[in-house]
């Protein structure tokens, strides 16, 4: 029978066709694309569950992992969020946060209670939804500094992120090593902040300031010493610029890096 309240039975129609379009738009419309990031090793990453952050934000989410066809990657769809869309870009790097201890240096600690979460840096080339994820976080540019090609023959205690010094003052960080073209030594890829580059002239010596220097004499007896506590443990390298300085040295320069002052 109709009544003058029939009405209010078209609220339950309604209401769930308000509910459909919520849906639609939460899922479609107000979030960002489907990232395909490859990883070699993606343990710790759980699906639907493992967050993307950016400066702190969750802007993304891991929506599926799965190998690839050859079996040595690992394939981690992710869903951005809406906010986030211009991260899909050629130069945007992605890298899995993991607590990490290691000689001098510990970090993301914070990941053994809310666990790991991929990290992102944002590119600014042409759009793309397929990235090659990083196996640590990246070193970040820095504009004007200079880079410098060390030699010495063997790594020694030196290692990525070794502190470079000049009067005992942090002024630049090794970037990388790898050996030589010949293999016969090692080359190191050192950075210099912008602000000290002008302290390395073309007549600069630079010597390994890591590990424990032990040296034995007949009436002197034994001597030990260390440049300081951190590059004991973490290796370090420092150097020197006469009195009589030369001209400045150039990105790209090459030095030997020597084992001792």
């Amino acid at each position: 029978k109709k009544t003058r309240h029939a009405w209010w039975l078209w609220l339950v129609p309604l209401g769930a066709l308000a509910l459909c379009a919520w849906f639609v738009y939460r899922d479609y419309i107000a979030t960002g694309p489907v990232v395909t990031i490859y990883f070699q090793d993606a343990s710790g990453l759980e699906e639907n569950n493992t967050q993307i952050r950016l400066l702190g934000a969750t802007v993304g989410q891991v929506k599926k992992l799965a190998l690839t066809k050859e079996s040595n990657r690992v394939a981690v769809k992710a869903r951005l969020a809406g906010s986030a869309a211009q991260l899909a870009k050629v130069g945007t790097t992605f890298w899995i946060v993991r607590p990490e201890f290691k000689v001098g240096a510990i970090s993301g600690l914070r990941t053994i209670i809310s666990g790991e979460y991929i990290a992102v840096r944002p590119g600014k080339g042409a759009r793309t939804n397929v990235f090659v994820g990083a196996e640590s976080e990246p070193i970040s540019e820095e504009p004007g500094s200079l880079h410098l090609t060390l030699l010495m023959p063997s790594l020694r205690s030196v290692q990525e992120e070794s502190s470079v010094y000049y009067r005992g003052i942090k002024v630049g960080e090794v970037l990388k090593y790898q050996l030589s073209d010949d293999a016969q030594g090692v080359t190191i890829q050192a950075r210099i902040h912008k602000d000290y580059a002008p302290l390395v002239r073309v007549n600069s010596k630079f010597w390994n300031a890591g590990g424990i220097d032990f040296r034995f004499g007949l009436f002197s007896g034994a001597e030990i010493s260390a440049e300081s506590a951190k590059t004991l443990l973490s290796g370090g390298i420092e150097f020197a610029t006469p009195t009589d300085a030369g001209p400045p040295a150039t990105d790209g320069s090459f030095f030997r890096l020597y084992d001792k002052p």
